[in-house]
């Protein structure tokens, strides 16, 4: 996990945690690990960065710009 400025990464798929994230103690030297979601915490593959993406294709589509 990488933290910049208090940014928290998937441990699993590297994906921007921008809510509360599912935390474990790793087993080497208690390392705390950081996961996006179940699926990631299982080491399977994840679809959370395509999540994120929608969200924000819909945030940018809905702003209007006024001149």
């Amino acid at each position: 996990m990488s933290r910049i400025e208090q940014t928290v990464w998937c441990d699993n798929c590297g994906v921007e945690i921008t809510w509360g994230p599912i935390v474990r103690v790793g087993q080497a030297r208690h390392r705390i690990l950081h996961f996006c979601c179940m699926d990631c915490l299982a080491g399977r593959a994840c679809k959370c960065g395509e999540r994120l993406e929608l969200e924000d294709e819909r945030r940018t589509s809905s702003v209007q710009t006024y001149s």
